[in-house]
């Protein structure tokens, strides 16, 4: 199953921004999109950006792709 780097910029109410990464597993883009955005609302990540809202609007989905037998 491929990996998947999915950054999703943020924003607080005082204009900080900054972005989020998840780096999951899926079969396609869409399921890895799925994937983070359910990891994103989890009690932790929401600590991890200090409750920043995310930019679901300019979400990016990059498949990683090993060095190795390429």
């Amino acid at each position: 199953m491929p990996y998947w780097a999915v950054t999703i910029p943020t924003h607080t109410a005082d204009g900080t921004s900054g972005v989020h990464v998840f780096i999951v597993t899926a079969d396609r883009p869409e399921q890895a999109r799925g994937r983070a955005l359910a990891k994103a609302d989890m009690p932790m990540s929401l600590r991890h950006r200090r409750n920043a809202a995310l930019r679901l609007a300019a979400l990016t989905i990059a498949e990683i792709t090993p060095r190795w037998g390429m």
